[in-house]
């Protein structure tokens, strides 16, 4: 087993109360609206820390038939925009790892802006690390979602307003 983590940061230019409230508070209703490519639909079970959100897959994502993802919310911190969820299914769930989590902090860096602080962390399976071409899909994914959440409340600022 191997434990690793990477990071990312991107500036939005959205608030980030704005980002928190598509992004963490309701993906499974924005992003298959958003990115229907990807996502064929999305739901939430429960409410809250220990809900579970999950994502359907489209077949243009390029993954077989039938996949998803389900999270299982860990820490949700409106108060310091804190976010984080651990897989239980799907991905590279007992694919390639045995464990992961992701993480996001949205800090407000202006009225309209934010930068969003991304953490992935796992343990593989075998003694072999993530290759940086894994960690790359799964870092692009993170930003993947992000970035048409923020074009979405750009050309619709009365959302979430």
């Amino acid at each position: 087993m191997v434990s690793g983590s990477c990071t990312d940061e991107v500036t939005l230019n959205v608030s980030a109360a704005r980002l928190w409230k598509g992004a963490i508070e309701e993906p499974h209703i924005l992003y298959p609206k958003l990115m229907p490519d990807f996502f064929s639909k999305a739901e939430r079970i429960g409410e809250g820390v220990g809900a579970i959100n999950v994502f359907y897959f489209a077949p243009a994502a390029n993954l077989p038939p039938g996949s998803l993802n389900k999270n299982k919310i860990e820490v949700l911190d409106e108060a310091t925009f804190t976010f984080k969820n651990s897989s239980v299914e799907g991905g590279l769930l007992g694919v390639l790892v045995k464990s992961q989590t992701y993480e996001s902090v949205f800090v407000p860096s202006g009225a309209d802006s934010c930068v969003a602080k991304l953490k992935f962390e796992y343990e593989t399976i075998g003694d072999k690390d993530l290759s940086e071409e894994e960690l790359k899909a799964t870092r692009d994914g993170s930003i993947g979602v992000l970035k048409p959440t923020e074009g979405y409340l750009l050309a619709n600022p009365d959302v979430y307003a």
